[in-house]
C-alpha cells in the first residue's frame, strides 16, 4: 500500500509541475507574442505619424511658395510699365522671395511628389509645363497678369487638395 501511495504521490508531483510548467510557458509566450505585435504596430504609427508630417510640410511649403510667387506677380501685373512705386529694398525683398519661391515650387513639384497626393503633382507639373507669354516681346503686364492668374488657379486647387488629403478623423 506504501507503494501504491508513493507512486500516487509521484504521479501528482509530476502531473502537478508539468501543469505549472506548460502555464508558466503559454503565459510567456502569450505575453511575447503581446509585445512583438503592440512593437509592430508602435512601428507603423510612428511611419504613418511621419508621413502625415512630411506631407502637411510639403504642402505648406508649396502654398507658402505660390503665395510669394502671387505677390510678386500681383505688384508687377499692376504697374503697367510705371514702376511698381514700392522703395528699392521693399523691390528687392519681393524679388528674393519670389526666386526662393520659385526654386521651392520646382523642389517640390520634383520631390514633394513623394508626399502630396498625385492631384497636387499633376497641378503642379502642368503650371511648369504651360505655355507662357514671351516675357521680353510681350507687355509686360500682360506677362505678369497671365502669371498671376495661373498661380493663384494653382494655388486654390492645391489648397482643396491638400485639405481633403490632409483631413483627419478624431
Amino acid at each position: 500500500m506504501e507503494t501504491f501511495l508513493v507512486a500516487i504521490l509521484g504521479s501528482m508531483s509530476t502531473v502537478t509541475l508539468t501543469s505549472i510548467g506548460v502555464y508558466l510557458s503559454r503565459n510567456w509566450l502569450i505575453a511575447r507574442l503581446n509585445a512583438s505585435i503592440k512593437h509592430e504596430y508602435d512601428v507603423k504609427l510612428e511611419s504613418y505619424k511621419s508621413q502625415v508630417t512630411r506631407s502637411e510640410q510639403a504642402y505648406e511649403e508649396i502654398i507658402n511658395a505660390l503665395y510669394d510667387m502671387i505677390s510678386y506677380f500681383r505688384v508687377h501685373k499692376e504697374d503697367y510699365g510705371q514702376g511698381t512705386g514700392l522703395s528699392e529694398e521693399r523691390e528687392s525683398e519681393l524679388m528674393h522671395k519670389y526666386i526662393l519661391a520659385s526654386s521651392s515650387l520646382s523642389k517640390a513639384t520634383d520631390i514633394g511628389t513623394f508626399y502630396i497626393s498625385d492631384k497636387a503633382g499633376d497641378i503642379l507639373s502642368k503650371l511648369r509645363q504651360r505655355e507662357q507669354l514671351d516675357y521680353y516681346n510681350e507687355p509686360k503686364f500682360d506677362f505678369f497678369e497671365q502669371e498671376y492668374q495661373e498661380h493663384k488657379l494653382a494655388l486654390e486647387k492645391v489648397m482643396k487638395i491638400a485639405k481633403l488629403d490632409l483631413k483627419r478623423t478624431n
